[in-house]
């Protein structure tokens, strides 16, 4: 099983930072943890892919190479967790999720 691991985009408020990142040369605040450890658990033959779409998009090829894909969430991430469980639906991949967010309101996703 090939395995991309995707975090979504946290938008730009407040608490995300951004003017301190940029003084200090960070992309990031926070590192997704959540998909390292979901990353260290998967079986040992499964190959995945991390991608934070905080530094980065998913190329095609990553796409195209993924069996499923794997998301991790809070709220504040909800509009492009949802855009981009859209996007692997739509390009028939199988789909999990976890983080705060899904777990809390799994209606919603």
């Amino acid at each position: 099983m090939r395995v991309l691991l995707v975090y979504p985009i946290f938008p730009s408020t407040f608490w995300s930072y951004e003017k301190i990142l940029a003084l200090v040369d960070r992309k990031v605040l926070l590192p997704p943890l959540g998909l390292v450890t979901v990353a260290a658990i998967l079986p040992q033959e499964w190959q995945f892919k991390l991608v934070d779409r905080n530094i980065r998009a998913a190329t095609e090829e990553e796409w195209a190479w993924a069996d499923m894909v794997i998301f991790s969430a809070m709220i504040v991430q909800k509009q492009d967790l949802l855009a981009q469980i859209r996007e692997a639906k739509k390009r028939g991949k199988l789909v999990a999720l976890g983080g705060p967010y899904p777990t809390s309101t799994p209606h919603e996703v």
